[in-house]
């Protein structure tokens, strides 16, 4: 009886002990565990101890890993996750996207277009923007958020004109110019993870853009205001220095033009184009 025990005993132990694969980091480090799944990017597996209870799951991207040994590859499948027991001591922490996503921006913008008929050094000062504003996000997959974004644009100006320009506009200088621009739009966003902590951030949105701009002309104050429709296509690069916090940079295209204006109490029609882009850097907060 001793020896079927034995025997018995031996057949479990070798079985358990063929089932391990191993990982290697870069580092190093020599990890035994049952390997999950394997993508181009990451390398997805569990740690199991001798007695079979699962101590962690997590995932390593392949630019960490040296190399791995998978047993049984044929016949190895991801096999239904149970709960961890939190009693035991886990080595990493899983992978687990943030639901929600706040980003805070600030930056600088440059107008496409709208100042044609302007002198260039004009131009120069109208053109060139600053801007701040933010973004929200809630995450209904784990690659695809939905929500909302404000930017707040601005600049100043002064200008002495010569003729043809101060016979064409009416005046001879304008004084304390201020543009602004506003928007708030909803936007669809989709994260790439390039590793966990590195993530790029596709969107598009679409909302309403309001334009102003207020000067003296001569000393003599003048205003032009309107709003209509805008889309935007961009990208941000997340980089995350703890769970909940990270820094980034981005960029952005809005389309957008004004068909009519308010010109000092008239409105009149307009070709006026308010295609810009934004370059942006900030911080940001997950949960």
């Amino acid at each position: 009886m001793k020896r079927y025990l034995c025997f018995f005993v031996f057949i479990l132990a070798f079985q358990l002990a063929k089932s391990q694969d191993i990982i290697v980091t870069v580092e190093g480090d020599t990890i035994e565990c049952q390997i999950t799944r394997v993508t181009d990017e990451f390398i997805h597996f569990s740690v199991i101890d001798k007695s079979g209870v699962l101590l962690m799951r997590t995932r390593l991207p392949v630019s960490q890993i040296q190399h791995y040994e998978q047993h049984d590859v044929a016949t190895q499948e991801e096999q239904p996750q149970e709960p961890l027991d939190n009693s035991q001591v886990v080595m990493m922490e899983e992978f687990d996207p943030a639901t929600f996503r706040l980003g805070i921006n600030a930056g600088y913008t440059y107008q496409f277009g709208g100042y044609e008929e302007m002198p260039d050094s004009y131009k120069k000062q109208v053109q060139s923007l600053w801007n701040f504003g933010g973004d929200i996000h809630y995450f209904i997959t784990d690659e695809v958020g939905i929500g909302g974004k404000y930017n707040y644009i601005f600049t100043e100006a002064d200008e002495d004109f010569e003729p043809p320009f101060s016979t064409i506009f009416g005046f001879n200088s304008l004084r304390d110019e201020r543009i602004t621009f506003s928007y708030i739009a909803v936007s669809v966003l989709y994260r790439n993870f390039l590793y966990d902590d590195q993530i790029v951030n596709y969107y598009v949105a679409g909302g309403v853009v309001k334009y102003r701009t207020d000067w003296k002309g001569d000393g003599l104050p003048y205003y032009q205001e309107g709003e209509t429709f805008g889309v935007t296509l961009g990208v941000i690069y997340d980089i995350l220095l703890s769970e909940n916090f990270g820094v980034g940079i981005g960029g952005e295209v809005n389309i957008a033009h004004l068909t009519e204006f308010d010109n000092n109490g008239i409105v009149v029609t307009s070709d006026f184009s308010l295609t810009r882009f934004d370059f942006t850097i900030g911080i940001r907060f997950l949960k």
